[in-house]
């Protein structure tokens, strides 16, 4: 396999930095999410003073958590599929159903951009929950991850070997 050069090497640079920050993301979420929830048991059993933030906190990473790691999956080709029947069909109709799912995903992904970033700033000056914070904390992590999948779906046209069908382990 030739290595990349020009527009796709770039590409492929941009995204890697997408990547590793989705990554990133979940991570960091997760860890968070289990130190949080250690601290609220330690608080409530321990201590006898719950925290009234721990729940609404850990909600919100874990909706980040959830996003972020759908768009990695994504670029990664790794989401579960059940493509037995696919399978079974001719090669070329095979690429015809690859292309035909990831315009689903391209529209999925746009109109997820779209209404995401509408419901995310429609929502910035509204408060919920005890520490007053914007649902929109919620809501942008959709947009983030339709940003990404778009990212990672002009990646896929651009080179052919982030197309395989049976995710990066065959990279």
């Amino acid at each position: 396999m030739q290595p990349l050069t020009g527009l796709p090497a770039l590409w492929r640079r941009v995204c890697d930095a997408g990547d590793w920050i989705a990554r990133a993301i979940v991570g960091a979420s997760i860890a968070a999410i289990v130190l949080i929830t250690i601290v609220a048991v330690w608080y409530r059993y321990g201590l006898d003073r719950p925290l009234s933030w721990t729940e609404q906190v850990c909600r919100i990473l874990f909706v980040w958590s959830v996003f972020a790691g759908a768009a990695v999956l994504y670029r990664n080709m790794l989401h579960i599929a059940i493509d037995m029947f696919v399978l079974m069909l001719p090669q070329r109709l095979q690429m015809v159903v690859l292309w035909l799912n990831q315009g689903l995903i391209l529209l999925l992904a746009v109109l997820m951009l779209w209404f995401g970033l509408q419901i995310s700033i429609g929502t910035l000056g509204q408060t919920f929950g005890a520490l007053e914070i914007s649902p929109a904390s919620f809501y942008f992590a959709a947009p983030f991850c339709a940003a990404l999948m778009i990212l990672f779906w002009i990646e896929k046209l651009l080179d052919p070997a982030r197309r395989d069908p049976f995710g990066d382990v065959h990279l």
